[in-house]
């Protein structure tokens, strides 16, 4: 069951650099496209599940659509994507430039869409320029339905989207559902996100080339697994700060970031064949499990590649980052042949269940009594007091600790309590937030 067939889908279509990412960040709720005065920024679609006036909908952006045939395998991939996401819309928003008129290739684009006997909105952007109105006439020979709108500064943006929803209304509508948790991949340029992305899903979302930098930008869709909808989104490559210079490769690291930011999980793919994590890497692991608080999968993708040195040298680093790379999931696969690709699915099943823990706060204050009571823990030579344990919230599993002095209680004294939990539960892939609070009068 996917959650596209339950709520009317509003496409974004048109050509390259028409704005058609910047209305779309202006409508969405959550998802965010990468807005730059460059051609082509947009290659896969990107969608969000968001709402007006109380109307909620699926909104895709699209790549520019060229009727064009090209040799060009990126470009038949964005044409592809952009087609397929038409024969599934209920309305689309045909978007053309006010301030250069209607071109061939928008006269090319209109017959597509009569063809395919859409309900068609005919949107023209940058209305702020005063040679517009004279393209605005040029709209009406089209035939649709037309709306004059400024996606930059929000112009004309409530009486298109108020025509859409009355649209929407006619839509039988569909039980909504939201989905049941987050997951967003991971990792360096090229290390086959992408590729992992479109097997999970068992269908081509993403577009895949033997090229770094081929995702541009946060690229979600969502899979069935135990009857739960999961969000599943790929990010584009993060590469090391000094190395990213380009504004549009800052955009893309940004983008990366957000999908941290909103996931539940964290899927982190490497290269195994390199056999050991960058510094990169590790500083990723660290801040999505210790610095965001979410559950971390590392998954070491072309095993196919590996060989028993790799496999030493990365025997050898988990030694030194033990004390983080024990403490989150992990898998070797191969998106090429196919290696434990079943598996994954399970996996973040597992770690999601996990991320549900919840143990009483009788059971949990008595279990760091004892431990403490087997060993003390102290600072500058004196003995910290604790006195009870509450779980507070789960995904992320969040204790409230009421001890006696609570700046005594630093990054050592916590862990230590961490490390306690896990060798009693199973707690593989999730992290543990500890609160501090002053017991009264103490």
């Amino acid at each position: 069951m996917s959650i596209h067939k339950q709520l009317p889908i509003v496409v974004i279509v048109g050509r390259v650099n028409v704005g058609k990412s910047t209305l779309f960040n202006r409508l969405a709720s959550d998802a965010h496209t990468i807005a730059y005065d460059t051609p082509g920024v947009t290659r896969d679609m990107v969608f969000d599940k968001t709402q007006w006036q109380n109307c909620a909908f699926i909104l895709a952006d699209t790549g520019g659509i060229s009727i064009t045939k090209t040799k060009d395998p990126i470009e038949q991939e964005i044409r592809t994507k952009a087609l397929d996401a038409l024969q599934n819309a209920d309305i689309v928003l045909f978007m053309i430039d006010g301030a250069i008129g209607l071109t061939p290739e928008d006269h090319d684009i209109a017959k597509l869409l009569r063809r395919m006997g859409k309900k068609i909105f005919l949107v023209v952007n940058k209305t702020d320029y005063a040679i517009t109105k004279e393209h605005i006439d040029e709209g009406l020979s089209l035939g649709f339905p037309l709306y004059g709108i400024s996606a930059t500064h929000g112009r004309g943006i409530e009486e298109l989207m108020n025509a859409v929803i009355k649209e929407i209304e006619h839509i039988e509508p569909g039980s909504v559902e939201d989905h049941a948790y987050r997951v967003a991949i991971i990792g360096k340029p090229n290390v086959g996100k992408s590729s992992l992305m479109n097997m999970l899903l068992k269908k081509e979302r993403s577009i895949v080339a033997d090229m770094p930098g081929t995702t541009r930008e946060a690229v979600s869709d969502f899979v069935t697994f135990y009857q739960e909808d999961i969000k599943l989104t790929d990010t584009p490559g993060i590469r090391r700060k000094r190395g990213v210079t380009h504004p549009l490769e800052q955009l893309m690291v940004k983008s990366a970031l957000r999908a941290i930011d909103a996931a539940h999980i964290v899927i982190l793919v490497v290269d195994g064949s390199e056999g050991v994590l960058s510094d990169q890497e590790i500083k990723l692991a660290f801040y999505a499990f210790e610095e965001k608080h979410k559950a971390v999968i590392i998954l070491f993708n072309k095993q196919d590649l590996v060989t028993d040195e790799h496999k030493a040298l990365l025997e050898q680093q988990s030694l030194l980052y033990d004390h983080l790379l024990d403490k989150v999931a992990k898998l070797s696969i191969s998106c090429k042949t196919g290696k434990n690709i079943g598996k994954i699915m399970p996996l973040i099943h597992e770690v999601w269940e996990r991320m549900q823990f919840q143990i009483s706060e009788t059971e949990l204050t008595m279990f760091f009594n004892e431990q403490l009571t087997r060993r003390p823990l102290y600072k500058n030579k004196q003995a910290l007091t604790f006195y009870r344990a509450k779980q507070i919230r789960v995904a992320p599993i969040t204790i409230q600790l009421t001890v006696g002095h609570p700046p005594y209680w630093e990054k050592t004294q916590l862990g230590f309590l961490d490390n306690q939990l896990r060798s009693k539960y199973t707690l593989i892939g999730v992290p543990i937030v500890f609160v501090l609070r002053k017991a009264f009068g103490k």
